[in-house]
């Protein structure tokens, strides 16, 4: 079963999650009144989930689940109202959430950082071999995914960095 979320306004892997890019730019540019936060370990960090929350602009509602959480509660958003700006820190959180039902037509990439295992794929992304190979069959299972770190930049098609 595919879950249709109606108002999914912005799909987007960043692995700093709420920060002020997100909390101004993308909040403004999308309309977006409800961010979906899905990290299994964020989900369990009461403190950071805190931090999270206070970091995200006023009026706009913040829910920090885990993926099996998210696939279940994005159910709900089927007929919701909120414009939801879905974030993730990883390409594998993703992919688990479209294979749970979750359809997502157009990811972003806005940021995943340089780390142990991960090459430069283009400025601030980074990945490694295993996260080019989610990010394929994201594109396989037929969601367009580009690079687009700030609103005003033109979309960056991601194959051609992979």
């Amino acid at each position: 079963m595919v879950v249709k979320i109606v108002n999914l306004v912005l799909a987007r892997i960043d692995d700093r999650l709420i920060h002020g890019q997100v909390a101004t730019a993308w909040v403004r540019v999308t309309g977006a009144n409800k961010i979906i936060i899905v990290d299994d370990m964020v989900a369990q960090d009461m403190f950071i989930s805190k931090v999270l929350r206070m970091a995200a602009p006023p009026r706009i509602k913040v829910e920090i689940l885990d993926i099996k959480g998210a696939i279940a509660a994005l159910t709900n958003y089927a007929e919701s109202q909120d414009k939801v700006l879905l974030l993730a820190k990883t390409p594998m959180t993703m992919l688990e959430l479209i294979q749970g039902g979750v359809e997502i037509k157009e990811l972003n990439i806005g940021g995943m950082g340089a780390g142990p295992g991960r090459k430069q794929v283009y400025k601030n992304i980074s990945a490694s071999q295993d996260e080019k190979e989610v990010l394929r069959k994201i594109i396989e299972l037929g969601t367009d995914v580009h690079i687009k770190i700030v609103p005003d930049d033109d979309k960056i098609n991601i194959k051609n960095y992979l």
